[in-house]
């Protein structure tokens, strides 16, 4: 499972390349790789329904600049969490399960990124990621019919820093929505509002 999903994040850069439009400047970097970790200390109810939970992720992402103009770009962009982890409460209707950790793993190899005023040492974005998690028992809900491999998707932005030429830190918020998309009976859904931190490493 992770060997596979490393594997498609890592062969979508060169078929993404090919629609991209040529480098007019080579000194820019076109490529980032970023490590980030974020936090959800609330979820919310837009699209999911359920309620009281907390998540954390962590993880690494890569982004390929694709399409340039003077005042902003889009790059392709995909990342992978090692650590995705939904903080389950009590449950106190029978049988009594204590509040506790389900650890996941997440991928998400189909995102967008949009840079405005790239230029500039401090300037905004907006990003979107689309993708699989798959965690250790079901989630949101633990009961029979919800499962635990489910669709993730996020929309979001913030600020990016430029720390040095080839160095930067962003800074953001991402809405991000767990559920499996109708795939059983059971689907609540989740909502996250996920704070995050990043460090670039730009090519």
């Amino acid at each position: 499972m992770r060997q596979f999903a490393i594997l498609i994040l890592l062969s979508s850069a060169p078929a993404w390349a090919a629609f991209c439009s040529p480098d007019s400047s080579p000194s820019e970097p076109r490529h980032d790789f970023q490590f980030f970790a974020g936090y959800s200390p609330v979820s919310a109810t837009l699209i999911g329904t359920t309620t009281d939970r907390r998540f954390f992720i962590a993880g690494f992402g890569y982004s390929y600049r694709c399409w340039v103009w003077p005042g902003v770009s889009i790059s392709y962009s995909g990342e992978i969490m090692p650590a995705a982890v939904l903080f389950q409460p009590s449950q106190y209707l029978p049988p009594f399960v204590p509040a506790h950790a389900v650890y996941g793993f997440a991928v998400t190899p189909l995102g967008f990124t949009a840079d405005f005023g790239r230029r500039h040492k401090v300037y905004p974005f907006l990003q979107t990621n689309e993708g699989i998690i798959a965690s250790s028992e079901p989630i949101p809900i633990n009961v029979p019919g919800a499962t635990g491999l489910n669709f993730l998707i996020d929309l979001g932005g913030g600020v990016r820093i430029k720390t040095g030429q080839r160095h930067a830190i962003s800074l953001g918020y991402k809405f991000l929505h767990i559920s499996n998309g109708f795939t059983s009976p059971v689907n609540p859904g989740v909502d996250n509002n996920v704070f995050y931190a990043g460090f670039s490493i730009l090519r």
